[in-house]
Order: structure tokens, then sequence, then C-alpha cells
């Protein structure tokens, strides 16, 4: 059996956990009408942060880019085919399989292609550049004290982050501004030192080591499970 960061792990499946619980939380209000009077967007924005973050760390453990991103891109299309089928007003066009396959071709040729930098000041870079865009989408920058031209969302570049005021897609995470905190995540690695280690049988662990199928399967198994108690 291969030896794995289990911290990584463990952190994965507690993010994928969470993940879960919000989309429980997202079906019962918005296909049963269940009234939970509380603001779960700090509690969303944790969940998308983490999973980026991480996503980004293991970017240094990857090893078979070619596979993965053939199976990235698959199912980024078949979410947004079964999503449209399955409600089209909350249709995915750009959610966070589509940015994990982007992120993952962007990382590649920035790898490729870039100079030789100090890890540790990029990682410090890369958060700062995604706490200043992180509103983009929104139609401003660094804490919306500065607004973007309207005119540049005309055009409904939502994969870049410029979206017409229009759009909509029930799961939305742009190149802009998510790439910054993917490569951040990438770069935090030279803070740690951590070793490999037998996997660990710590259910949260085994739930990391399978965080991409249970991504694509839980909200599938949510919506039967809800079908079945609410009919």
């Amino acid at each position: 059996m291969k030896e794995r960061y289990n911290i990584i792990d463990f952190l994965r499946g507690f993010t994928i956990i969470h993940m879960i619980i919000f989309h429980l939380i997202f079906d019962l209000i918005n296909f049963y009408n269940f009234n939970i009077n509380m603001n779960f967007y700090y509690y969303q924005q944790y969940i998308c942060i983490s999973f980026v973050f991480l996503a980004g760390l293991c970017e240094n453990f990857s090893k078979n880019r070619i596979k993965r991103s053939i199976i990235l891109g698959i199912s980024s299309i078949l979410i947004s085919v079964f999503s449209f089928i399955f409600d089209r007003s909350y249709t995915i066009y750009f959610g966070v399989i589509h940015f994990f396959f982007s992120a993952g071709i962007i990382f590649y040729l920035f790898e490729k292609f870039s100079i030789k930098l100090n890890k540790k000041i990029l990682f410090f870079v890369s958060l700062l550049l995604f706490i200043i865009f992180k509103d983009i989408y929104k139609g401003s920058i660094f804490f919306k004290l500065i607004d973007i031209p309207k005119n540049l969302y005309t055009y409904n570049l939502f994969i870049l982050g410029l979206p017409k005021a229009t759009f909509t897609s029930g799961d939305y995470f742009p190149i802009i501004p998510w790439i910054f905190l993917y490569f951040s995540g990438y770069y935090f690695y030279e803070f740690l030192n951590i070793k490999k280690r037998m996997p660990s049988k710590n259910i949260i662990n085994i739930l990391g080591r399978h965080s991409l199928i249970i991504y694509l399967l839980h909200q599938v198994i949510l919506v039967a499970i809800l079908k079945l108690i609410f009919g």
C-alpha cells in the first residue's frame, strides 16, 4: 500500500464532509422549502476556500496530470449536462470541477514556461491577488473599493470572472480570483514539513482519499435520499 500524507487526506475529508452538509442544507431550502433562518455565506466561503486551497496544495503530489485532466474534463461536461436536465435554473456552467480542469492546464503552462522565483514569496503574492480580486465577478475589486468598468461584463466572459448581470450558474468558480488561491495552496507546501506514512484508516482520511468521486456522487445521493423521505 502506497504511503500518503495523512494530514492532507484528513483535511480533504473534513472539508468534503462540510461540503455535503452545506449541500444538504441547500437542497432542503431550495427544493423542499425548509425555512432555515441563517446566513450560510461564510460557511460556504470557508468550504470553497478550503477546497480550492487544498487542491492547489495537492499539485505538489500530482503525477499523472494527463489522466487527471481527462477525468476532470469529462466530469465537468457531465455535471453541466445532468444539472441542466435536473433543473435548468440551477445549471452548472462553470463550477468547481470545471475550474479544477482549467486550473490544471493553467498550472502546467505556468510551470513549463515561467521563470523560477522564490515560492514562499509567490505564496504571499498569490494570496494577496486572491484577496484583491475576490469580488471581481460582482463588479469590483479590493474590498469593493475599486469598481470594474461595466463594459467588460457585456461580453459575458464568465469563465474569467466577468459575467453578464443576467448570468447564473448553480455552482460558480471563475478562473479569477480562484486561480490565485489555487496557486497559493501550491506554494504553501514550501512552509510545510510533513512526511508520508502508511494510509490512516480513519473514516475522515478515507473520505479524503476519494474526495473527487464523493463530490461527483454526493448530490445525486442526497437528492435520492430526500426524494425517498419527502416524496
